[in-house]
């Protein structure tokens, strides 16, 4: 199960990992956190992330939806690099990455 903890204002730690069986609780964490930042710039650390595979990838696109939908400029940071090249090969990494 992940967690996410606040570091700062605009900076918070994403930990844990996303089961199969889990997934649902945890895109409503993350959906529910990313509510409570409305209108703000939130910036996700996933380095504590442990899972590698297709349901994190749709995790992470949840997120950015329920961004879109609480007006919350949200950015991933430190994508764990198994991740990465997952979200590379299914050609979503530039959705997922902030340039920045």
């Amino acid at each position: 199960m992940i967690s996410i903890e606040t570091d700062s204002e605009e900076t918070s730690r994403l930990q844990g990992s996303i089961e199969h069986f889990e997934a649902e609780e945890c895109k409503r964490i993350l959906s529910d956190f990313i509510k409570k930042t409305s209108g703000k710039t939130l910036h996700l650390d996933l380095s504590g992330l442990e899972s590698v595979s297709s349901i994190a990838l749709s995790f992470l696109l949840t997120g950015l939806r329920a961004a879109i939908d609480a007006e919350c400029d949200l950015h991933y940071k430190n994508m764990p690099a198994a991740l990465f090249n997952m979200a590379r090969v299914s050609g979503i990494e530039s959705i997922l990455i902030d340039k920045k």
